[in-house]
Protein backbone atom coordinates (compact mmCIF):
# COMPACT_ATOMS: atom_id res chain seq x y z
CA UNK A 1 0.00 0.00 0.00
CA UNK A 2 0.67 3.16 -0.60
CA UNK A 3 -0.32 6.99 0.98
CA UNK A 4 -2.31 9.17 -1.53
CA UNK A 5 -1.44 12.72 -2.19
CA UNK A 6 -3.82 14.24 -0.08
CA UNK A 7 -2.56 12.26 2.89
CA UNK A 8 0.47 14.02 2.15
CA UNK A 9 -0.39 17.07 2.64
CA UNK A 10 -1.93 16.32 6.39
CA UNK A 11 0.29 16.11 9.76
CA UNK A 12 0.09 12.06 10.52
CA UNK A 13 -0.27 11.12 14.17
CA UNK A 14 2.65 8.24 14.95
CA UNK A 15 2.25 5.24 16.88
CA UNK A 16 4.58 3.88 18.90
CA UNK A 17 7.56 1.88 17.28
CA UNK A 18 9.78 0.06 20.07
CA UNK A 19 11.39 -2.84 18.92
CA UNK A 20 13.29 -4.61 21.49
CA UNK A 21 16.82 -3.86 22.63
CA UNK A 22 19.68 -5.47 24.66
CA UNK A 23 19.23 -2.78 27.45
CA UNK A 24 16.21 -1.41 29.49
CA UNK A 25 14.18 1.30 29.74
CA UNK A 26 10.55 2.42 28.08
CA UNK A 27 8.65 3.09 30.68
CA UNK A 28 9.74 6.97 30.56
CA UNK A 29 8.70 6.53 27.07
CA UNK A 30 5.36 4.97 27.50
CA UNK A 31 4.53 7.65 30.50
CA UNK A 32 5.41 10.48 28.31
CA UNK A 33 3.48 9.40 24.85
CA UNK A 34 0.09 8.84 27.85
CA UNK A 35 0.94 5.19 27.61
CA UNK A 36 -0.01 2.83 30.41
CA UNK A 37 2.26 -0.07 30.38
CA UNK A 38 0.95 -3.07 28.27
CA UNK A 39 0.67 -6.38 30.37
CA UNK A 40 3.72 -8.57 29.79
CA UNK A 41 5.92 -5.66 29.00
CA UNK A 42 9.48 -7.01 29.06
CA UNK A 43 11.30 -4.05 30.18
CA UNK A 44 13.81 -3.69 27.27
CA UNK A 45 12.10 -1.01 25.23
CA UNK A 46 13.83 1.94 25.36
CA UNK A 47 13.96 2.95 21.89
CA UNK A 48 10.80 4.50 20.12
CA UNK A 49 12.09 4.74 16.35
CA UNK A 50 10.08 7.87 14.85
CA UNK A 51 9.75 7.98 11.06
CA UNK A 52 11.99 5.64 10.69
CA UNK A 53 13.31 4.30 7.27
CA UNK A 54 16.64 2.56 9.52
CA UNK A 55 16.37 -1.04 10.30
CA UNK A 56 18.46 -2.84 13.51
CA UNK A 57 21.80 -3.75 12.70
CA UNK A 58 21.26 -6.26 14.79
CA UNK A 59 18.55 -8.19 17.62
CA UNK A 60 16.07 -8.96 14.72
CA UNK A 61 16.00 -5.93 12.98
CA UNK A 62 12.79 -4.44 12.91
CA UNK A 63 12.53 -0.70 13.06
CA UNK A 64 10.27 0.63 9.85
CA UNK A 65 7.61 3.20 10.87
CA UNK A 66 3.85 2.11 9.16
CA UNK A 67 1.74 4.64 8.98
CA UNK A 68 -2.01 4.52 9.75
CA UNK A 69 -3.16 3.45 6.66
CA UNK A 70 -0.94 0.04 7.11
CA UNK A 71 1.82 1.42 4.18
CA UNK A 72 5.66 1.25 5.45
CA UNK A 73 7.22 4.83 5.89
CA UNK A 74 10.08 4.09 2.98
CA UNK A 75 7.15 2.77 0.25
CA UNK A 76 5.18 6.41 0.86
CA UNK A 77 8.53 8.04 0.33
CA UNK A 78 9.20 6.40 -2.85
CA UNK A 79 5.61 6.61 -3.90
CA UNK A 80 5.21 11.21 -3.85
CA UNK A 81 9.11 11.95 -2.61
CA UNK A 82 8.30 16.07 -3.80
CA UNK A 83 4.69 15.85 -1.75
CA UNK A 84 6.87 14.48 1.00
CA UNK A 85 9.94 15.42 1.53
CA UNK A 86 10.34 18.73 -0.78
CA UNK A 87 12.11 19.09 -4.33
CA UNK A 88 15.39 20.41 -2.84
CA UNK A 89 15.69 17.83 -0.16
CA UNK A 90 14.54 14.95 -2.89
CA UNK A 91 17.41 16.62 -5.61
CA UNK A 92 20.72 17.12 -2.82
CA UNK A 93 19.56 13.68 -0.67
CA UNK A 94 17.13 11.81 -2.87
CA UNK A 95 14.19 9.74 -1.46
CA UNK A 96 15.14 9.02 1.71
CA UNK A 97 14.43 11.70 4.91
CA UNK A 98 18.47 11.37 5.92
CA UNK A 99 17.64 11.31 9.27
CA UNK A 100 16.60 8.78 12.37
CA UNK A 101 14.46 10.39 15.37
CA UNK A 102 14.17 8.49 18.69
CA UNK A 103 12.71 8.52 22.32
CA UNK A 104 15.02 7.00 24.12
CA UNK A 105 14.65 5.94 27.83
CA UNK A 106 17.76 4.77 29.61
CA UNK A 107 16.54 2.01 32.23
CA UNK A 108 20.34 1.26 32.95
CA UNK A 109 23.64 2.62 32.14
CA UNK A 110 24.11 2.37 28.37
CA UNK A 111 27.80 0.56 27.72
CA UNK A 112 30.36 2.99 26.53
CA UNK A 113 30.29 2.60 22.54
CA UNK A 114 30.83 4.98 19.34
CA UNK A 115 29.51 5.01 16.22
CA UNK A 116 31.77 5.48 12.72
CA UNK A 117 31.45 9.06 10.99
CA UNK A 118 30.67 8.60 7.46
CA UNK A 119 34.31 8.35 6.04
CA UNK A 120 34.85 4.96 8.16
CA UNK A 121 31.24 3.98 6.99
CA UNK A 122 31.88 4.50 3.95
CA UNK A 123 35.72 2.79 3.46
CA UNK A 124 34.57 -0.05 5.04
CA UNK A 125 30.81 -0.48 5.60
CA UNK A 126 29.13 -0.03 2.44
CA UNK A 127 27.28 2.93 4.05
CA UNK A 128 27.54 6.45 2.75
CA UNK A 129 26.17 7.73 6.42
CA UNK A 130 27.47 7.04 9.90
CA UNK A 131 26.17 8.18 13.03
CA UNK A 132 26.67 11.19 14.39
CA UNK A 133 24.04 11.84 16.90
CA UNK A 134 22.28 14.38 19.06
CA UNK A 135 20.60 14.63 22.86
CA UNK A 136 17.85 16.34 23.64
CA UNK A 137 17.55 16.08 27.12
CA UNK A 138 13.68 16.32 28.05
CA UNK A 139 13.70 14.60 31.86
CA UNK A 140 16.19 13.83 33.94
CA UNK A 141 16.74 12.56 37.50
CA UNK A 142 18.84 14.66 39.84
CA UNK A 143 22.47 13.95 39.04
CA UNK A 144 21.63 11.81 35.57
CA UNK A 145 25.02 11.82 34.17
CA UNK A 146 25.91 11.48 30.18
CA UNK A 147 29.98 10.67 29.41
CA UNK A 148 31.54 11.72 26.42
CA UNK A 149 34.89 11.82 25.09
CA UNK A 150 38.13 10.47 26.24
CA UNK A 151 39.32 12.95 28.90
CA UNK A 152 43.47 11.92 27.94
CA UNK A 153 44.30 11.08 24.43
CA UNK A 154 43.99 7.43 25.06
CA UNK A 155 46.86 5.79 22.01
CA UNK A 156 45.32 2.53 20.45
CA UNK A 157 47.36 0.02 21.78
CA UNK A 158 46.14 1.38 25.60
CA UNK A 159 42.31 1.29 23.88
CA UNK A 160 42.63 -2.53 22.49
CA UNK A 161 43.92 -3.41 26.51
CA UNK A 162 40.98 -1.36 27.81
CA UNK A 163 38.19 -2.85 25.45
CA UNK A 164 39.82 -6.54 26.10
CA UNK A 165 39.69 -6.23 29.83
CA UNK A 166 36.09 -5.08 30.14
CA UNK A 167 36.12 -2.85 33.38
CA UNK A 168 35.49 0.36 34.64
CA UNK A 169 38.50 2.19 33.76
CA UNK A 170 36.67 2.22 29.99
CA UNK A 171 34.02 4.61 31.75
CA UNK A 172 36.45 6.24 33.88
CA UNK A 173 38.25 7.38 30.53
CA UNK A 174 35.30 9.76 29.81
CA UNK A 175 34.30 13.31 30.55
CA UNK A 176 31.36 12.73 32.41
CA UNK A 177 28.96 15.32 32.52
CA UNK A 178 26.07 16.45 34.39
CA UNK A 179 22.75 17.01 32.22
CA UNK A 180 18.74 18.35 33.09
CA UNK A 181 16.03 18.92 30.99
CA UNK A 182 17.05 21.45 28.77
CA UNK A 183 20.54 20.22 27.99
CA UNK A 184 21.36 19.24 24.23
CA UNK A 185 24.50 17.79 23.29
CA UNK A 186 25.84 16.84 19.80
CA UNK A 187 27.79 13.96 19.56
CA UNK A 188 30.26 13.50 16.33
CA UNK A 189 31.11 10.15 14.59
CA UNK A 190 33.85 8.60 16.42
CA UNK A 191 33.53 9.90 20.25
CA UNK A 192 33.22 7.10 22.68
CA UNK A 193 29.99 8.05 24.83
CA UNK A 194 27.23 6.43 27.68
CA UNK A 195 24.25 7.80 28.79
CA UNK A 196 23.38 6.91 32.39
CA UNK A 197 19.98 5.67 33.86
CA UNK A 198 17.47 8.07 34.60
CA UNK A 199 16.83 10.04 31.75
CA UNK A 200 14.76 10.51 28.88
CA UNK A 201 16.01 11.50 25.44
CA UNK A 202 14.60 13.04 22.03
CA UNK A 203 17.43 11.96 19.87
CA UNK A 204 18.50 12.75 16.24
CA UNK A 205 20.71 11.08 14.19
CA UNK A 206 22.16 9.68 11.01
CA UNK A 207 19.79 7.04 9.77
CA UNK A 208 21.74 3.63 10.29
CA UNK A 209 22.45 1.54 13.83
CA UNK A 210 25.96 1.31 13.38
CA UNK A 211 27.68 0.95 17.00
CA UNK A 212 30.71 0.00 18.13
CA UNK A 213 30.50 -1.78 21.53
CA UNK A 214 33.76 -1.15 23.14
CA UNK A 215 31.83 -2.48 26.58
CA UNK A 216 29.62 -5.59 25.92
CA UNK A 217 30.08 -8.55 28.02
CA UNK A 218 28.12 -7.20 30.69
CA UNK A 219 25.08 -6.52 27.82
CA UNK A 220 26.13 -10.24 26.46
CA UNK A 221 26.99 -8.91 23.13
CA UNK A 222 28.23 -11.10 20.79
CA UNK A 223 31.67 -10.05 19.09
CA UNK A 224 30.24 -9.72 15.48
CA UNK A 225 27.33 -7.22 17.50
CA UNK A 226 29.69 -5.36 18.72
CA UNK A 227 31.98 -4.57 16.69
CA UNK A 228 29.31 -4.51 12.95
CA UNK A 229 30.92 -7.91 11.72
CA UNK A 230 34.43 -6.02 11.43
CA UNK A 231 37.76 -7.62 12.87
CA UNK A 232 38.33 -5.60 16.44
CA UNK A 233 41.13 -3.57 15.38
CA UNK A 234 39.87 -2.35 12.45
CA UNK A 235 36.67 -1.28 14.28
CA UNK A 236 38.84 0.17 16.72
CA UNK A 237 40.27 2.54 14.32
CA UNK A 238 36.88 4.47 14.44
CA UNK A 239 37.26 5.51 17.29
CA UNK A 240 38.58 9.27 17.75
CA UNK A 241 40.97 8.66 20.87
CA UNK A 242 40.59 12.03 22.37
CA UNK A 243 41.61 14.29 23.72
CA UNK A 244 38.14 16.07 24.09
CA UNK A 245 39.02 19.01 26.04
CA UNK A 246 36.54 20.87 28.32
CA UNK A 247 36.42 23.91 25.49
CA UNK A 248 35.66 21.47 22.98
CA UNK A 249 33.27 19.98 24.73
CA UNK A 250 31.48 23.12 25.72
CA UNK A 251 30.73 23.45 21.93
CA UNK A 252 29.20 20.52 21.84
CA UNK A 253 26.29 21.96 24.40
CA UNK A 254 23.54 23.96 24.49
CA UNK A 255 20.08 24.55 25.75
CA UNK A 256 17.13 23.90 23.99
CA UNK A 257 14.49 25.50 26.77
CA UNK A 258 16.42 29.02 26.19
CA UNK A 259 15.17 29.46 22.93
CA UNK A 260 11.83 31.63 22.57
CA UNK A 261 9.60 31.78 19.43
CA UNK A 262 11.50 29.71 17.02
CA UNK A 263 15.44 28.76 16.79
CA UNK A 264 17.88 26.11 17.26
CA UNK A 265 17.55 23.39 20.08
CA UNK A 266 20.95 21.92 18.93
CA UNK A 267 24.91 23.30 18.70
CA UNK A 268 25.59 24.48 15.21
CA UNK A 269 27.51 22.04 14.62
CA UNK A 270 24.62 19.65 14.15
CA UNK A 271 23.33 21.29 10.59
CA UNK A 272 25.54 19.32 8.67
CA UNK A 273 23.78 16.13 9.28
CA UNK A 274 20.21 17.00 10.80
CA UNK A 275 18.18 20.17 12.38
CA UNK A 276 16.16 19.82 15.55
CA UNK A 277 13.92 23.36 15.83
CA UNK A 278 12.14 24.18 18.79
CA UNK A 279 8.69 26.27 18.20
CA UNK A 280 7.29 28.08 21.35
CA UNK A 281 4.77 30.71 20.92
CA UNK A 282 5.45 33.68 22.62
CA UNK A 283 2.93 36.08 23.75
CA UNK A 284 -0.55 36.29 26.02
CA UNK A 285 -1.96 32.51 26.50
CA UNK A 286 -3.82 30.79 24.94
CA UNK A 287 -4.27 33.29 21.88
CA UNK A 288 0.08 33.50 21.20
CA UNK A 289 1.15 31.80 17.99
CA UNK A 290 4.07 31.26 16.25
CA UNK A 291 4.75 30.22 12.71
CA UNK A 292 7.69 28.00 10.85
CA UNK A 293 8.36 27.11 7.57
CA UNK A 294 7.64 24.47 4.97
CA UNK A 295 9.62 21.28 5.58
CA UNK A 296 9.47 17.35 6.06
CA UNK A 297 9.64 16.78 10.06
CA UNK A 298 9.42 14.87 12.74
CA UNK A 299 7.01 16.81 14.98
CA UNK A 300 7.21 16.49 19.30
CA UNK A 301 5.28 17.94 21.51
CA UNK A 302 7.78 18.85 24.70
CA UNK A 303 5.27 20.71 26.67
CA UNK A 304 2.06 21.95 27.20
CA UNK A 305 -1.04 21.44 25.37
CA UNK A 306 -1.97 23.80 21.86
CA UNK A 307 -3.24 23.36 18.60
CA UNK A 308 -0.89 22.80 15.06
CA UNK A 309 -2.81 24.03 12.05
CA UNK A 310 -0.65 23.52 8.52
CA UNK A 311 -1.47 25.75 5.49
CA UNK A 312 -1.91 23.05 3.20
CA UNK A 313 -4.09 19.64 2.99
CA UNK A 314 -7.62 18.04 2.76
CA UNK A 315 -8.19 19.36 5.79
CA UNK A 316 -7.90 23.48 4.64
CA UNK A 317 -5.34 23.97 7.39
CA UNK A 318 -8.05 23.44 9.99
CA UNK A 319 -6.04 23.39 13.81
CA UNK A 320 -5.30 19.91 15.42
CA UNK A 321 -5.10 19.57 19.09
CA UNK A 322 -1.80 19.01 20.93
CA UNK A 323 -0.65 17.96 23.64
CA UNK A 324 2.94 16.73 25.54
CA UNK A 325 3.80 13.62 24.17
CA UNK A 326 2.27 13.94 21.04
CA UNK A 327 4.55 12.65 17.97
CA UNK A 328 3.32 13.74 14.71
CA UNK A 329 5.11 13.55 11.30
CA UNK A 330 4.47 16.59 8.97
CA UNK A 331 5.25 16.56 5.28
CA UNK A 332 6.84 19.37 3.15
CA UNK A 333 3.13 19.46 1.23
CA UNK A 334 1.51 20.48 4.49
CA UNK A 335 3.59 23.59 4.15
CA UNK A 336 3.69 26.42 6.95
CA UNK A 337 2.70 25.36 10.40
CA UNK A 338 1.60 27.48 12.87
CA UNK A 339 1.44 26.59 16.44
CA UNK A 340 -0.92 28.26 18.69
CA UNK A 341 -1.55 28.32 23.00
CA UNK A 342 0.78 27.45 25.95
CA UNK A 343 2.81 24.55 24.15
CA UNK A 344 6.24 24.12 23.13
CA UNK A 345 7.23 21.84 19.86
CA UNK A 346 10.50 20.06 18.73
CA UNK A 347 10.30 19.88 14.88
CA UNK A 348 13.29 17.52 14.16
CA UNK A 349 14.18 17.81 10.60
CA UNK A 350 16.99 16.54 7.45
CA UNK A 351 19.88 18.77 6.50
CA UNK A 352 19.30 21.51 4.56
CA UNK A 353 21.25 22.35 1.43
CA UNK A 354 23.74 19.78 -0.42
CA UNK A 355 25.22 16.40 1.20
CA UNK A 356 28.09 16.51 3.34
CA UNK A 357 31.58 14.86 1.81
Amino acid sequence: MTSSLDTTHEPTRLAINTPHRFYRGGERILAFRGLAVPEGFDGHRPEDWIASTTRLFAEGGDGITRLPDGSDLPGALAAEPTAWLGAEHVEAHGVVPGLLTKLLDSGERLPVHSHPDRSFAKAHLHCDNGKTEAWIVLEAEPGATVWLGFREEVDPDTLAELVEAQDDRLLAALNPVQVQRGDAVLVPGGQPHAIGEGILLLELQEPTDLSVMLEHERFGLEEAHAFLGLDRPLALRSVDHGPLTPSALEDLRCRWTDVKGVGPALPTGAEAYFRAQVVRPTGPSPAASVTAPAGFAVTVVVEGRGTLATEYGAASGAPIDIACGDVLLVPHGAGGVRVTGDVTVIRCMPPAGTTVA
